[in-house]
Order: structure tokens, then sequence, then C-alpha cells
């Protein structure tokens, strides 16, 4: 029982991230057997032109202008 109680409180840590994020439909979607969550910041995705591996493991991805169009998050069971 504790640990779903610490799995439900890391998952309200992230509350504040996701209100900050656009106000339009996006997509997540997690691979179990890669430990990745993608995120797009557009339904249906659009494509990237450039990306950055950030130190913690987080590949952004840019679009036209350096709009960030979605995120990659590595190893995404361990946070």
């Amino acid at each position: 029982m504790a640990l779903i109680q610490e799995e439900a409180l890391n998952y309200l840590k992230l509350v504040p991230l996701v209100q900050q994020l656009p106000k339009r439909p996006f997509s997540l979607l997690y691979d179990a057997e890669a430990d990745v969550l993608y995120i797009d910041f557009y339904n249906p995705p659009r494509s990237s032109d450039d990306t950055e591996l950030t130190d913690n493991d987080v590949v952004i991805r840019y679009g036209d202008g350096e709009e960030i169009v979605g995120l990659t998050v590595l190893h995404a069971s361990s946070r």
C-alpha cells in the first residue's frame, strides 16, 4: 500500500509541469520495452528538424523556428 501511495505522490509532482503545457491537444506514449516516454505537443505530431539531448536524458525535439514540438524522456520509469 505504501508503494502505491509513493507512486501517486510522484505523479502528483508532475501536475504543475502539466499545467504549464500549451493548451491544445497533445499526446503521450510510453514504450515499456524501451522505457521511453514520448510527449508530442501537437496531435498529430509534427516532425522535428533538430534535437538536443539534455544532461538528464531528455531529448528536446525542435520544429520550424526552434519551436519545441516534443520531448522524449529516456529511462522514464526511474523518474
